[in-house]
């Protein structure tokens, strides 16, 4: 169900769908590419980049990952 009133993106006078946008404006919002990002930085110490899975960066988050995995191979027994 839409709500009352009209998108808050400029020339567009669509019904409003979140966040005082439209259906289309309001994913574009999400993704970040819109008004406010909705994303914040990642949670490294220092690290300024934009979250991607987990609180974390891309990088960081692969980071993490490796590391999971090389401790994971690491308790495997030997056969």
């Amino acid at each position: 169900m839409a709500r009352e009133g009209t998108c808050k993106a400029e020339n567009c006078g669509k019904p409003l769908r979140a966040k005082g946008y439209c259906e289309r404006h309001y994913r574009k919002w999400r993704k970040g590419v819109l008004g406010k990002p909705r994303y914040r930085i990642c949670t490294a110490e220092g690290c300024r980049k934009p979250r991607a899975r987990q609180s974390l960066c891309v990088d960081h988050f692969a980071q993490k990952r490796k590391k999971a995995a090389e401790g994971a191979a690491a308790e495997a027994p030997a056969t």
